[in-house]
């Protein structure tokens, strides 16, 4: 009788096989919780990239069109990445991937009966969690089944998902609508009916099908990708001719033809928008505003070499190696490929190292667009080839894995990089960690700083200029806006609502020392705990002071000229301040406006900012009080928008934000008359 017992898994094989799938299931299940938690309280519309992607969406259902000039034009809304193309705004992204969101936006409203505008956060954040989160889980399942069939030691499956779920700079991307994770994703759908075929032999025709179709969507989020196409057909042409051909090329052209199509439609051409940057589709004035890459700022400004944007896209502050310290376990793979004689998947050794060069060597060679990804945690046009990088560990593990002393050099560079992924949280759109400290410590040039103030002195009150009273005439703004306010933040009873808040100059002539008297009629304003009871609130102001750019405790006087008594004081610095403290604002960059003052063309404005931390005597720890500014020479007392934002830091959450906007000012000059820009 034949003793088949010795091909069956010991006892102890078996025990040590469970645990390591349990293993490798609770990692899943961790970092799937974890992304789910991102997605449920990341912020929506997070920055001007994935805004872009989600006017187009928003569009696409309630307006029919790619034309997104009317939600571009909503607060909060509005973006950079946008073009202009015969005569209306088109996001810059390509349209398949909007268009493929704005479909499960289409169910989502029509279950819920949400819409974006007016349920923005919990639609966005329902949305994310079918196109990013159930895919992301997907991804983490299959790159499981990927390392349990072609990794022989235990320590380096492990090794392996851990890096796929927490170690790379692709987990904050969970949160936001992006084109690198998808793409990461498809890669991953790609490689496993790829290596079933090339590495095991199994030539069915799903296989083929599925390895086709994901290379080719792979393609449809990252143009370079289009290699990718092009190496796995060839890999599998070589294995079977007749499948490739009749099976994975149609699967590939499915995403591919859809892709062309609609930018045909949307573009007139087969390329995207992004691909005539530098165009006057770029470069444009719209209502007197020219678009951001007219002036681009910051890492836009496209300053390095070529050898130091190299040298920071690899170990800067940008470095994929830097920034990812286990990346190194795959350069050691690459390097080796010839010391792994027993590994069945050199070839895919070869692919992951040749694609990542070829891709790295295509982007440095666009001096026009160094900007290393706009301001974003990472290289990010290079996620996409993160699971060919994690494979090349494999090898590595399987023949230094049981060693000690590898085992304790590899978890570190895994720690380093858990810990530089998790840094960012829930938003991508900020700068890396690195680069942070790099500019804090001056080894890189800071950002652009912003100009001065153009009228040339410090500003201790949210308007900069004051109005020019005589007995005939009298200058005045009048603000109206917007604004929610919380149960027990100001006051005693949420509002919510429009405001209003006039500002003006009474006819008076100076009397003994300069001064104007200038009064507030308010409603709803957010320190009103701290205002008289009185409807209307007047203070004086010292002219000279003021203007000399004074803090508001030498400017602000009785009606005599005398100093204001401490209690008087404090209730009139909280009028010019717009904050429970004085604080001095600090200037920011020049930007437009468009306001009801004059509707068809914007204020050139400058941004100002001031903040302070109070506690309210009805809170039991301090809040954050922010007021932003848009200042302009052309309207009385120089503001065309004031923002006041209030926070409690504890926990992240908005409790109170108003944005009053200038609607009516006198005297106020005509279009014609005013300043060219």
């Amino acid at each position: 009788m034949t003793d088949h017992s010795t091909n069956l898994p010991s006892a102890p094989a078996i025990e040590a096989q469970a645990v390591r799938r349990f293993a490798m299931l609770l990692i899943v299940v961790v970092a799937s919780a974890m992304s789910f938690t991102h997605i449920v309280q990341a912020p929506a519309l997070q920055s001007a990239n994935d805004r872009s992607r989600w006017e187009t969406v928003w569009s696409l259902v309630e307006r029919r069109t790619f034309q997104i000039d009317e939600i571009d034009a909503a607060p909060g809304w509005g973006t950079i990445d946008k073009v202009r193309h015969e005569g209306h705004f088109y996001s810059s992204k390509p349209p398949l991937q909007s268009a493929l969101v704005a479909g499960v936006y289409w169910g989502v409203k029509r279950l819920t009966g949400w819409n974006l505008s007016d349920n923005t956060a919990e639609v966005s954040r329902l949305i994310l969690l079918i196109v990013n989160w159930l895919p992301q889980v997907l991804s983490l399942i299959v790159i499981a089944m990927l390392v349990e069939r072609y990794a022989r030691h235990d320590f380096g499956k492990l090794f392996v998902l851990a890096v796929a779920s927490w170690a790379t700079l692709l987990g904050p991307f969970t949160s936001s609508l992006n084109n690198h994770l998808p793409a990461a994703i498809c890669v991953v759908l790609a490689m496993y009916p790829l290596l079933r075929v090339i590495t095991d032999g199994e030539h069915r025709k799903r296989y083929f099908a599925l390895a086709g179709f994901f290379a080719g969507a792979t393609f449809t989020f990252e143009l370079p990708a289009a290699l990718l196409v092009v190496v796995f057909g060839a890999l599998l042409l070589k294995a079977n001719p007749k499948r490739t051909l009749t099976v994975f090329v149609p699967a590939a052209l499915i995403p591919i033809i859809a892709f062309v199509a609609l930018n045909c439609v949307v573009t007139g051409t087969l390329l995207p928008f992004y691909s005539s940057y530098g165009s006057d589709k770029y470069v444009y004035e719209h209502e007197g505003i020219p678009s951001y890459w007219s002036h681009p700022q910051g890492l836009d400004r496209n300053l390095d070499t070529p050898l130091m944007y190299f040298v920071h896209c690899t170990i800067g502050h940008h470095g994929l190696l830097s920034l990812t310290p286990v990346w190194l376990l795959t350069l050691v793979g690459w390097f080796g490929w010839r010391r792994w004689p027993e590994y069945r998947q050199r070839t895919m050794l070869v692919v992951g190292a040749g694609l990542t060069a070829v891709v790295l060597g295509f982007y440095l060679s666009r001096t026009q667009n160094y900007n290393y990804g706009g301001n974003s945690i990472a290289l990010r046009w290079m996620l996409w080839l993160s699971p060919l990088w994690m494979f090349a560990m494999i090898p590595v593990f399987d023949a230094w894995g049981s060693r000690r002393g590898f085992q304790m050099l590899s978890s570190c560079l895994l720690a380093a990089s858990v810990v530089s992924a998790s840094l960012p949280g829930s938003n991508p759109w900020q700068s890396t960690w690195l680069l942070s400290l790099m500019e804090r410590w001056k080894w890189v040039d800071p950002p652009e700083p912003p100009p001065p103030f153009e009228f040339n002195h410090s500003l201790w009150s949210w308007f900069p200029k004051l109005g020019e009273p005589s007995v005939e005439t009298s200058a005045s703004v009048k603000f109206v806006g917007t604004g929610s306010r919380l149960l027990g933040m100001v006051g005693d009873a949420p509002v919510a609502g429009e405001i209003s808040l006039t500002l003006e100059t009474l006819k008076q002539v100076s009397q003994g020392t300069q001064s104007v008297n200038l009064r507030w009629s308010h409603i709803d304003h957010p320190l009103r705990d701290a205002l008289p009871p009185t409807p209307f609130t007047y203070v004086n102001i010292d002219v000279k002071a003021f203007n000399a750019g004074k803090k508001s405790s030498e400017y602000l006087k009785t009606s005599d000229g005398d100093e204001l008594s401490p209690s008087d004081l404090i209730v009139a610095q909280r009028l010019v301040t717009g904050l429970p403290q004085s604080v001095e604002y600090k200037p920011g960059h020049i930007r437009y406006l468009i306001t009801p003052l004059r509707p068809k063309r914007a204020f050139r404005c400058q941004r100002a900012a001031a903040q302070v931390w109070f506690q309210p005597k009805h809170a039991d720890h301090e809040l954050r009080y922010r007021v932003d500014l848009w200042l302009c020479d052309e309207i009385p007392f120089g503001v065309a928008q004031i923002e006041i934002t209030i926070t409690d830091p504890s926990n992240g959450q908005m409790l109170t934000f108003q944005r009053l906007t200038a609607v009516e000012a006198s005297p106020f000059p005509s279009p014609k008359s005013s300043k060219p820009h």
